[in-house]
This record gives structure tokens, C-alpha cells and sequence, in this order.
């Protein structure tokens, strides 16, 4: 991939053109915005460019850091080996660290957050000369997850930064970084991709899929590429189906206890005998999933009670379902519903029991 295959978010990516032409290059870069719109896909383009043998300000594609630094389209593969090979090691001792190509690093969660063995690596390395290459990167995805407690171990890099290092964050939630790591990081915004971008990229590489299910995928991924391409349309309805299921419980004046139950154990990634769904991915992010659907229903509700539904259906199919749906939905409710998916959401770190917690949600009334 090259800077001309990038979908999307050209104004970033002119901006990143202009500084590898003039030759200045920052130390510190914030690339913020939502998931799947590939910020870390065009960080690790920056990188390949910067260090590239032959093409200046570009990729070539041939030179020996160019074919090392493509290995960072396969993260997960990067992860899995480094993984395997540190075996039952402490991280501590040996810090997960991503090294495709002398010069290019890549720190990510270990697994839960980015230790403080990882970020004292990049203070020891950062003044070292770049090896193979004309600039060192690091590159720091979901950078939310430094921890927050050793974070300013950074900002002697920051502060006192090399004239040959680059530090990118990547993140979608760039508020929940330390201010005064924010602050000495040029920051650049990305937004989510047109639906139409996202439909003619389905058509374009997914032709088996049904026009239907290419449209369905586009409107649910809300302006994120990698959730389209991630996104399993049997789960995604089957969860749906569920979503709904609890909103009708919510919205109705005497639910069905059973159904309740139903729908809430699946969408807390339950089995319908109560165990936890072992082909699915961890109970957190099948239950963050389950919450983001819900929340699309919610946002579709409130453009059709608006009468604004060109604004771009998140579930363009249920539009009659959802239409009934917000005849029942008070202003209050939905109001409050939303207030309430939020403390859910933010309670997760609690270990709340988010069976309970939906159950909850559904038969809750507004306020007086």
C-alpha cells in the first residue's frame, strides 16, 4: 500500500506529504479518531516513507526497509510471534516490543495496557542513530492504554526529543492521555469515512458479498473501514435481533420475563444455559459490542423522531421496526436510556455483572 491507496482522510494525509517533502519531520505526532479509520495504517505508511531507500517522501515497495516495514500490515501475526517467543518470561523483563525493521518500533497493549518496561525501552532507545534507516518511529497504538501512572516517563523523550526520533500516538480517545504528553504531540484529527467511500471499497474487494450485505455493512461500521471489514453480518444480526428484542422489553408496559432473560444473557455473551459463549471473543468485547448495537438503534430512533433520517441510518433495514419503536419512546426515556448505556459502559471497570446491569437498563423508567 502506498499513500495513493489510502481511503480516506486526505487532508491528514497531505499534511503528513507536506512534512516528508520539506524534510521537517516533528518529534512527537497525536494521530486521534475513531477505530477503523486507519490511523495506524497510515502512521506505519509515514514510517515506511521516511525510511524509504529509493523513492523519496514515498514507497517504493522494493528496498529492503520497505519489504521489512510491509510485515506491519499483519499486526496481530507481529504480536502472536513476539508472544511465542518471549513464552512465560515476565514482561517486565522482556517488554513486548514489535521490531520489523531496526528503525521502526511499535509498542501495543501488553495485554491490557502499555507497561512501564515497554516505555523505558523507547526512552533508552530513542537517542540511539537509526539503524537501516534515515529516522527511528515509534509508534504507540491505543495509546490511551499507557499507563497513566508512569506515563510522564515519555516526556523526557518529549521534552529533550532526538533530532532523528518520531513518537506516534495513535488513539481514539485522545482526552484520556496525560495533558502534558497531548500537549508536546502535534495533533491530527481524523474523521469517520463518507458510507458511500465504504460501499465502493466492499464492492471493490469483498465481491462475493450481496449488495445488501455490502450497503448493511457500510451504514453499521459508522464511518469505519476496519469495522466493515471485521464486521461477521450472521453475529451482527443475531446480536441485533437481540438489541431489539431488549428494546421492545424496555419500550413495553409488561415484558415478557423470559424473553428478557433471552436477549440479555446473549448479549452479555452467554450461552442460554449461562455459561460463557467459548467461541466467541472475551465477555468485554462481545458485551461492548452488544452495547455499540444498542446505541445505533437508540441514534436511528432519535433521527426518525426528528425526520431526519438523510443523516444515515446506522440499520437502514429496520427503519420500519424502529419508526414503531420511537412512537413509544418518550423524549425523557430516550433521554435517560442513553445516560444509562453510559454508566454501564464506564462500569465495566468495575466488573459489574452486565447480565444484571441490561436487565436493569430494560426495565427502568424516566424519572418524575
Amino acid at each position: 500500500m502506498t499513500f495513493a491507496d489510502f481511503l480516506g482522510n486526505r487532508r491528514v494525509v497531505t499534511v503528513l506529504q507536506g512534512m516528508l517533502a520539506s524534510g521537517r519531520l516533528p518529534q512527537g505526532l497525536l494521530f486521534a479518531g475513531p477505530q477503523g479509520v486507519g490511523k495506524f495504517t497510515l502512521a506505519t505508511l509515514f514510517a515506511r516513507a521516511a525510511n524509504c531507500q529509493q523513492v523519496p517522501g514515498d514507497i517504493c515497495g522494493k528496498c529492503t526497509s520497505c519489504r521489512s516495514l510491509a510485515a506491519l500490515e499483519n499486526l496481530d501475526d507481529l504480536v502472536a510471534a513476539a508472544l511465542a517467543e518471549r513464552g512465560s518470561a515476565s514482561p517486565e523483563l522482556i517488554p513486548l516490543i514489535l521490531r520489523p525493521y531496526p528503525s521502526v518500533t511499535v509498542l501495543v497493549p501488553d495485554p491490557d495496557y502499555i507497561r512501564v518496561s515497554q516505555m523505558r525501552y523507547v526512552v533508552r532507545e530513542a537517542y540511539a542513530m537509526p539503524v537501516g534507516g534515515r529516522r527511528n518511529f515509534f509508534l504507540f497504538d491505543q495509546a490511551e492504554r499507557l499507563r497513566h501512572d508512569y506515563a510522564d516517563i515519555l516526556l523526557k523523550v518529549l521534552e529533550e526529543p532526538p533530532a532523528h526520533t518520531t513518537l506516534i500516538l495513535i488513539t481514539d480517545s485522545p482526552f484520556a492521555l496525560r495533558p502534558t504528553i497531548r500537549s508536546r504531540c502535534i495533533s491530527l484529527s481524523f474523521a469517520p469515512l463518507p458510507e458511500s467511500d465504504i460501499e465502493n471499497y466492499l464492492r471493490r474487494h469483498r465481491p462475493a458479498w450481496k449488495e445488501q450485505d455490502r450497503k448493511l455493512a457500510a451504514a453499521a461500521a459508522a464511518g469505519s473501514l476496519g469495522t466493515a471489514l471485521a464486521l461477521d453480518l450472521a453475529t451482527y444480526r443475531e446480536r441485533r435481533a437481540e438489541a431489539l428484542a431488549l428494546l421492545r422489553a424496555a419500550l413495553s408496559r409488561q415484558p415478557d420475563p423470559a424473553a428478557l432473560f433471552t436477549a440479555t444473557a446473549a448479549l452479555a455473551g452467554k450461552t442460554p444455559r449461562g455459561e460463557l459463549d467459548a467461541f466467541e471473543e472475551s465477555p468485554q468485547k462481545i458485551f461492548e459490542f452488544s452495547l455499540d448495537i444498542l446505541y445505533s438503534l437508540l441514534t436511528d430512533i432519535v433521527c426518525l423522531k426528528v425526520e431526519t433520517p438523510e443523516r444515515g441510518l446506522r440499520n437502514p433495514d429496520l427503519q420500519a421496526e424502529l419508526q414503531k419503536l420511537g412512537g413509544r419512546a418518550s423524549w425523557p426515556w430516550l433521554n435517560e436510556a442513553v445516560g444509562r448505556l453510559d454508566r454501564i459502559r464506564g462500569g465495566q471497570r468495575r466488573n459489574i455483572s452486565r447480565q444484571l446491569a441490561l436487565e436493569a437498563w430494560a426495565l427502568a423508567r424516566p424519572s418524575p
